[in-house]
């Protein structure tokens, strides 16, 4: 299977614990995910970061029921995300008890940090509650 090589940058990067996003030196726009043109003015020129991994989580909601293939992992949390610089996506909430999902939306704004997690031979950006 061929990889994009920007995909397959930004998945090295996880596997080091690490959430890259791009910079573009032109308008100092953040992009996330990585894209090799800059969303705000169209610029080529950017480059690899390194994000700081911090944010907030805006909006969430949690599954009625565990999901498959997530079963082992019990509710779902998934949510809205700011990041630090600028870019929002939605990712999963993890490291939270079973007894406790239910309660986090009414607990909005959270600050949340980033977490590698390693599910099915890789790695993908989650959150947790900032520590």
């Amino acid at each position: 299977m061929k990889v994009e090589p920007i995909v397959k940058k930004w998945y090295e990067a996880l596997e080091e614990n690490k959430l890259m996003g791009m910079l573009c030196k032109s308008c100092g726009h953040y992009e996330f995910p990585p894209v090799p043109i800059c969303n705000e003015c169209g610029s080529v020129d950017v480059e690899w970061v390194e994000m700081s991994g911090y944010g907030t989580m805006t909006s969430c909601s949690v599954s009625m029921v565990p999901m498959a293939p997530y079963e082992d992992r019990g509710q779902l949390v998934a949510g809205f995300v700011e990041l630090k610089e600028g870019p929002a996506f939605i990712s999963w909430l993890v490291g939270i008890e079973e007894d406790e999902k239910e309660g986090i939306p009414a607990r909005l704004p959270l600050e949340v940090e980033f977490v590698a997690d390693q599910r099915d031979g890789y790695k993908y950006p989650v959150f947790q509650i900032k520590k």
